[in-house]
């Protein structure tokens, strides 16, 4: 009996999206594959700059031309690079600083912006809820999977946020992400995108972290 293929898998890093291609797969199956899956996904992409770079089976010059062609034409992000990714280039997602802040609350949430709307949300967003801000967005509950949140200024979670959240929507990348439980399955400010590390330990309690962007990263910080 033939092993089951896993299929190609999209993972975001600190500069853009790694696509992970099983090394039995042949380009032209490659190709058809990432079209349908960029394209599914391209709510996700729109607007954003992005770094793409591949692991798995090894393509020609023209091959990586086909499918840059393909990301630009389907995802609605400006791919700027794609390549073979280096050995070297196995980083973390997200890289997380375990310093505790030292900045008060209030300062960090209302430092520079306190006549910016916002908008609270009284309840948990759920799957296939999606919220879209001109400003920013307090939810006082939970994020789901599924559940989306797109705020030009700061996103605040008074629970878990598990779902997707792009602050800073208009470019603005002084906004920030602050959850009470941060385990999104993406997440994004301004132009950066990012996702938790896969191996990252499931913890339901409380630990207040905020994402920020810190020299191009998103980092994120205990408080």
């Amino acid at each position: 009996m033939e092993q089951e293929t896993k299929g190609i898998v999209f993972k975001g890093n600190s500069e853009g999206l790694v696509i992970v291609i099983p090394e039995e797969y042949d380009f032209e199956k490659a190709k058809s594959e990432i079209e349908d899956k960029v394209e599914n996904a391209a709510r996700f992409f729109k607007g954003a700059r992005l770094h793409v770079t591949y692991r798995g089976i090894t393509l020609t010059a023209r091959e990586e031309e086909e499918i840059k062609s393909v990301l630009d034409k389907k995802s609605g992000a400006v791919i700027e690079s794609f390549s073979k990714e280096e050995d070297t280039k196995n980083k973390p997602l997200i890289s997380r600083n375990m310093t505790k802040s030292a900045v008060p609350t209030r300062k960090t949430f209302f430092s520079n912006n306190d006549e910016e709307p916002c908008k609270f949300v009284r309840n948990t967003v759920r799957s296939g809820t999606r919220i879209e801000f001109d400003g920013s967005v307090v939810v006082l509950g939970d994020v789901n999977p599924g559940g989306e949140i797109i705020a030009s200024g700061n996103v605040i979670v008074l629970g878990t946020l598990r779902g997707m959240v792009h602050a800073g929507s208009q470019g603005n990348r002084e906004a920030f992400i602050y959850a009470l439980n941060l385990k999104p399955t993406q997440i994004r400010i301004a132009e950066v995108i990012a996702r938790m590390p896969e191996e990252e330990e499931e913890n339901d309690g409380i630990q207040p972290e905020m994402a920020k962007i810190t020299n191009g990263v998103i980092e994120v910080v205990q408080f």
